[in-house]
């Protein structure tokens, strides 16, 4: 029913310069209205998690940053306002955002990438000159999220926070 050519006119509707390729169309009740009900409870999932953030103000700036806008300065009706703009476009990923459970790696990746431990450069993220994280943010989170790369995560860790990791130490050998 929705299948488009290559020029995005409807294979089944055609266009105006000719008749599309169904041969049958069958009528199927209830089945739209449940796609239109569907989106728009996704929607509303999404407006939820944005309303009810447990941390307020802060939560919402740090879910505008890991959707790649820095608003920690910014009024809080304007970051809400960005993220109800998301969950308008794409619900998914403000759910994804608040329930999945990579969003400490996300935010690694946003941090070492801003204090220039991960850099991109001839369109590769890469850290430390020659470990090639990958072409793109979700490759690269992919990468660090690998359990077979945590040794690379664990430095990246260290380089972008030494306040924190250097307290651990401290604790290790008292």
């Amino acid at each position: 029913m929705y299948a488009k050519d290559e020029k995005g006119n409807s294979l089944i509707n055609g266009d105006s310069r000719r008749y599309g390729v169904a041969e049958l169309y069958v009528e199927r009740p209830g089945v739209e209205t449940n796609r239109r009900v569907s989106r728009k409870k996704l929607k509303h999932d999404a407006e939820s998690y944005i309303y009810n953030d447990d941390r307020g103000a802060e939560g919402r700036a740090l879910k505008a940053r890991l959707l790649g806008h820095k608003m920690d300065h910014m009024p809080d009706a304007d970051v809400t306002d960005y993220l109800l703009q998301i969950a308008e476009q794409d619900p998914k990923k403000i759910i994804n955002i608040y329930t999945g459970g990579d969003t400490a790696v996300r935010l690694l990746f946003i941090e070492a990438r801003d204090k220039h431990v991960i850099v991109y450069k001839n369109k590769l993220y890469t850290y430390a000159d020659n470990v090639v994280l990958g072409a793109s943010d979700e490759a690269a989170i992919m990468y660090l999220k690998d359990p077979k790369n945590a040794n690379v995560y664990k430095l990246i860790k260290q380089d972008t926070y030494p306040e924190l990791m250097g307290e651990t130490k401290k604790k290790a050998n008292d």
